[in-house]
């Protein structure tokens, strides 16, 4: 029991005689002591009342993540189930191409000049396209256009018989910030070569590679690649070409830049694939050395964008500008 006056506990002996002050003094000073106060007292001594108390008050975190894990879960398998549901087929979605399901480019389906620009194929297509957060970048031009957003001087650009004549380096601003992602164009070498460069930061620092006529054994064509950084050339290869390239002839060129791993193909066969981890981030561009000239009729750029970064990017876990984990896991389906 406890006093009513100061809340300090009534020895058994005194309970005898009171049980409702702990002493004359107390009593004669009459109940002064607050509800409170006195199951203050009580918690600062009855360890089993405090023992529930922080029983009670214990935080529940790993409920809370279950909770979180479940409703991300379920949004996903929802999204899944709407797309088999409902299926996309129309050209925006990607259509249904085999090249594209086997070397997914820019442009799988085909198409006059580049103007059909799908998305990505299949489940992850649609589920980039209406997942949460920052959207790739999607950017095309041909060479109708004079609106194109480049940085760099004009020197040496041409435009003649439909088609842009490049010359110095001239980078697609809308691309810059741009890490993993497809460009695909169509280009008919005049003379010489065409080249473009991936992963530029500037005019100083990029990945290239070229295109070139009559420079391989019997005069056939290769394929060269370089880097540089700062000014400073590095890993510089000239391979030959599988197939002969004539003057004059269009073909279409892509190219792939995930992860460290580049690859270039003409026509939609793999001709070059390397890896190099120097430049992370960048955009693309065209240039034409001395002696080199190229018509580019039209030209597409995709940045890819993993399902984790959509789904990571949900409100209900993080901000949208949450760094994109498809970085850390290479390997999952685009």
């Amino acid at each position: 029991m406890r006093c009513q006056r100061c809340g300090r506990a009534i020895s058994p002996l005194r309970q005898l005689t009171d049980s409702e002050f702990c002493s004359e003094n107390c009593r004669r000073r009459g109940p002064r002591a607050s509800a409170s106060l006195v199951r203050d007292a009580e918690f600062e001594v009855d360890p089993f009342w405090q023992a529930a108390h922080e029983q009670a008050n214990k935080p529940h975190g790993k409920a809370s993540n279950v909770l979180v894990a479940g409703l991300v879960t379920g949004l996903l398998g929802a999204m899944v189930v709407a797309r088999i549901l409902f299926p996309d087929s129309s050209p925006e979605a990607g259509g249904a191409s085999p090249l594209a399901r086997a070397v997914p480019l820019v442009n799988p389906g085909g198409g006059e000049k580049g103007k059909n620009l799908p998305g990505q194929d299949g489940i992850a297509g649609w589920l980039e396209k209406h997942m949460p957060g920052e959207k790739p970048v999607i950017a095309k031009w041909d060479s109708q256009k004079s609106d194109v957003d480049w940085t760099g001087t004009a020197t040496g650009w041409l435009k003649r018989d439909g088609m842009v004549q490049p010359g110095k380096l001239r980078l697609w601003k809308p691309t810059l910030n741009s890490k993993d992602y497809e460009m695909e164009f169509e280009a008919a070498i005049q003379k010489r070569g065409v080249s473009w460069v991936y992963r530029a930061q500037d005019s100083r620092s990029y990945y290239a590679t070229k295109i070139l006529l009559g420079r391989g054994e019997a005069g056939g064509s290769t394929i060269l690649r370089y880097g540089f950084v700062n000014n400073r050339e590095f890993a510089r290869v000239e391979l030959p070409l599988p197939t002969a390239l004539q003057t004059k002839k269009n073909y279409r060129i892509a190219m792939m830049a995930v992860g460290d791993h580049f690859t270039t193909l003409i026509d939609g066969r793999v001709v070059d694939e390397w890896t190099d981890g120097q430049l992370k981030q960048g955009g693309v561009g065209f240039f034409a050395d001395e002696g080199e000239s190229a018509g580019i009729q039209w030209a597409n750029f995709r940045e890819r964008k993993g399902v984790l970064s959509g789904l990571f990017a949900s409100a209900l876990i993080l901000p949208p500008n949450f760094a994109y984990l498809d970085m850390a896991y290479p390997d999952l389906p685009y």
